[in-house]
Formats: C-alpha cells, sequence, structure tokens
C-alpha cells in the first residue's frame, strides 16, 4: 500500500488510521475532565470583566478564584470520566451475562438429569424441563409443592434421614436414592445428589441438586437381590440338614427299633398281634412325620399362601428340632393359645423362618437350657415368641442383627437371619429382638390376624399360588 501521510513518513495511511482511532478513543477516557473546566471557565469569563473592551488588572483574589473553580471542575470532569467508565464496564458485563445466561439456559434445559432448586421448606423453587419426563408432571403444576408429593413415604423418610444426619454433621451433601410417583410409568428409581445452601449468616435457606434416573441400575440390583436370596435359602435349608442329620437319624432309629422288636414278636406268636400292629403303625406314622419335615427342606421357594392356623406349623417345626435338642441337653416349651390362630401365609417359608430361628437358639446354648416358643393372638396381630436363655447378643450386634454377612458365628454365612427378616416383610410382619448377655435372647415376630370367612363351612382355608415377581 502506498505511504499517503506525508507527515509521517514510514508509516502508511491505515497505520496512521488506526493510531488516530486509538488516540481519540484514549482523549475519550479524559472527556470530562477536559469539557467540564472549560464550560466553567467560559461561564466565570463575564463575571472576571474579560470580555470587556477596556483594559484591567487582574487581582490576586481573581486569581484564586479562577483556580480553585477549575479544580473542582476538573474534579467533577474526572467523577463524570469515572462513572462513565463504571457505566460502559457495567455494560459489557450485562451483555455477556445475558449471553452467558441464554446458552447457559439452553444448556440446563437440553439435560436429561432434573436440576432442581428448594426452599427452606422443601418447596421446589426451579425445576428444569427434564422433570416432566421424569415425574410425569409439568414444571408448573409442581413448583410451589413440597419435594413430598411426588414420592411414596419410604423414599421421603429416607430424604429426612439422609438430610438430618447431614445437616447434624456439618455436611453440605448427602445422597440418597428416591422412588418417585409418575401418573403414567407408575414408579421410577432416581439418585438425588443435594446441596445445603446457607446465606452469608450459617442460615440454612434451602437445597439445589440433580436428580439421575436409576431405573436399570435398580432393576438390577433388584434381580441381584432375588438372586442372593434363593441362594441362601437353599444354602441354609442344606446347612440345617446337615446340622440335623444326627437326631433326624435318632428320631428314624428309635422306631426302626421299635418296630424290627414287633415284627419278631408277631413272627414268633408270643402275644396279641392287633396291639403290636397298632404300636408299628403309630412308628411308622412318627418316622413319616420327621421324614416330611425333612423333605420340606428340599421343596421349591415358590411362594404358596394360605389361610390356615399358624399353630399346627409351629408344631411341625417342634417336633422336628426337638431330638436335636435333646441331644444338646435342650428342652423346648410349648405355649399356645388354646384357639385355632389363622393367619394367611406361605407354610413352607415360614416353617424356614422358625427353624432357621430356634436353631439359632440351640446353638446360642453349648451347655443346654431351656427355649419357649409362643404363639398367640392380641388386638388383631399374631406374635411368635422365641425366647432362649443363651450367652445373648452384645448390644453394639444387636443392631446390626438381620444386615447380609452379618454374623456373630465363627463359621456362619449371615445370611440366615437375612433371608427370614425378608421372609416376615413379604408376609407383611415386623421382628423385635431383645437381648441380654449371659442370659438370652428373645425374638418377637408379628404378623396380621386372619379371621376364618366360615368356621363351620369349607372356606376357612383358601389357597391362593403367588407369583414371585415382586409380589
Amino acid at each position: 500500500m502506498l505511504n499517503l501521510n506525508p507527515y509521517l513518513p514510514g508509516i502508511r495511511s491505515d497505520e496512521v488510521y488506526i493510531i488516530f482511532v486509538k488516540e481519540v478513543e484514549e482523549i475519550k477516557k479524559y472527556i470530562g475532565r477536559i469539557i467540564v473546566p472549560a464550560l466553567f471557565f467560559i461561564l466565570l469569563l463575564p463575571y472576571l470583566g474579560w470580555l470587556d473592551h477596556e483594559e484591567r488588572r487582574f487581582s490576586a483574589f481573581e486569581g484564586i478564584y479562577l483556580i480553585v473553580s477549575l479544580s473542582i471542575a476538573w474534579c467533577l470532569g474526572a467523577i463524570y470520566d469515572n462513572k462513565r467508565k463504571t457505566i460502559a464496564l457495567l455494560q459489557d458485563s450485562e451483555g455477556r451475562y445475558r449471553i452467558f445466561s441464554k446458552y447457559s439456559k439452553e444448556l440446563v434445559n437440553s439435560f436429561n438429569e432434573v436440576i432442581f432448586q428448594t426452599d427452606e421448606k422443601g418447596k421446589w423453587l426451579y425445576l428444569n424441563p427434564a422433570w416432566k419426563s421424569m415425574s410425569g408432571a409439568t414444571v408448573n403444576e409442581s413448583l410451589g409443592l413440597h419435594f413430598s408429593k411426588h414420592m411414596d413415604n419410604t423414599s421421603y423418610q429416607a430424604v429426612l434421614k439422609a438430610f438430618a444426619e447431614s445437616f447434624h454433621q456439618g455436611n453440605k451433601y448427602f445422597r440418597v436414592d428416591i422412588k418417585l410417583n409418575d401418573s403414567k410409568k407408575g414408579t421410577s428409581w432416581v439418585e438425588a445428589f443435594v446441596k445445603l445452601i446457607y446465606d452469608d449468616a450459617g442460615k440454612f435457606i434451602g437445597t439445589a441438586g440433580i436428580l439421575s434416573e436409576i431405573n436399570e441400575r435398580k432393576h438390577a440390583e433388584e434381580k441381584l437381590v432375588s438372586l442372593n436370596e434363593h441362594l441362601a435359602i437353599t444354602s441354609s435349608k442344606l446347612s440345617t440338614a446337615a446340622q440335623l442329620a444326627a437326631g433326624i437319624a435318632h428320631e428314624v432309629r428309635n422306631p426302626m427299633t421299635a418296630i424290627l422288636g414287633f415284627v419278631k414278636l408277631i413272627k414268633d406268636g408270643n402275644a396279641d398281634k392287633q396291639e403290636y400292629y397298632e404300636i408299628i403303625f403309630s412308628e411308622i406314622n412318627r418316622i413319616e412325620q420327621v421324614l416330611n419335615e425333612l423333605l420340606l427342606l428340599s421343596k421349591p421357594t415358590g411362594a404358596f399362601f394360605l389361610e390356615k392356623d399358624l399353630k399346627e406349623s409351629c408344631n411341625h417345626v417342634v417336633t422336628l428340632l426337638e431330638t436335636n435338642a435333646v441331644l444338646n441337653n435342650i428342652q423346648i416349651h410349648k405355649n399356645y393359645d388354646t384357639e385355632p390362630i389363622f393367619l394367611y401365609f406361605d407354610e413352607n417359608q415360614i416353617k424356614q423362618v422358625l427353624i432357621n430361628m430356634i436353631k439359632n437358639s440351640i446353638e446360642s446354648m453349648p451347655n443346654g437350657g431351656n427355649i419357649f416358643v409362643s404363639v398367640y393372638e392380641k388386638n388383631g396381630e399374631v406374635y411368635v415368641s422365641i425366647l432362649d436363655e443363651g450367652e445373648g447378643i452384645p448390644e453394639n450386634s444387636l443392631k446390626k442383627v438381620g444386615e447380609p454377612f452379618f454374623t456373630t458365628k465363627s463359621s456362619g454365612t449371615g445370611l440366615g437371619l437375612s433371608v427370614c427378616f425378608k421372609i416376615i416383610e413379604k408376609h407383611g410382619g415386623k421382628v423385635f429382638i431383645t437381648s441380654e448377655l449371659k442370659k438370652g435372647t428373645k425374638i418377637v415376630c408379628v404378623f396380621p390376624a386372619v379371621q376364618p370367612k366360615d368356621i363351620s363351612g369349607n372356606n376357612t382355608v383358601q389357597g391362593k399360588e403367588l407369583e414371585q415377581s415382586g409380589k
């Protein structure tokens, strides 16, 4: 490009223009300090009489007045320049904020996860559009509602527990799994990552966080838990059968000895055969009863619920374990209500629970003792109580009883009571355990009672096979 600037040799015209623009921009920074003093000076000219044509002397007072006025004007101009600079910075910041806000909003709205904010009372303040696909409710419908409106009570209690622990421990974050109620999809599992928000004074003012859908993970966990339960029940049954082998062998051998003796007497023809036949059949029935209870341990675990008298099942279990208890110098005492106690339950599973619990009581008394089994009904609920005189459970371990893989036995797997608790829960029951070292342990299982529909008819016991798909 040709040099079009004769006054600045060696510098091109476009460079001159750039320099000129920069100088103008630099001058603009001081425009207030230039214009304001100039205006003051012009306004003061008539007062000073400088515009008159007559010659007059400039007094010292007028000079000082002029300098002070121009100084004030210069300061006002400087303030004006600083304000203009601040306003320009604010405008630039506002523009950047608007651009950032726009793209941030677009980014947040594109997330599959739900971003939320609540106030200190737990009411929704903000939800991004992903909330609708996750919960089935629109954002406008949900804002202002309490977060508990969209989840079941169990999840709500889990959130309260996690929040309370985090709040009291001074943690600002916590995680919890929640089951959302969806009017279209039914239920949906989500993982909540929550941050507690405090103001400058340290006062809690709300929460913010992210909800991520974890349906696939939860379904996989449920399948794994179901598989583990099945394996645990099978393992528990095999273990029980092995541990009861000595008692069962003793229980079968005694009737067989009696049968062989009476058959020999009948063969010799030395006594009343009819009386011997009755004894023989009685002993055979005894063997059949024990073997039937043993076969229970190998039956499939599919739930088959029946409405029947719980006392009969308890008697069968006591019969199966009584000999094993006697071999360990232990007496099992039964205390049942005289009237039938009806319960809607799967006999196979409840017997497995009773076998496991009574077997634990037997194992807790290496030096012998007593076990008290009580079955009674009170206020529409059925109570099954098992009290032993064993070693007891330490207080710090009592809270962990029933957790998978927790055991106080040196050779235990920690799955027996975990499976039992799960079975009781599926039957709508609850378990309460109290224990005292060197005195014994008491386990109380509480179930909802069922009144027989027709005591004199055929509808007293009704069966219904239930699928094991989550029921």
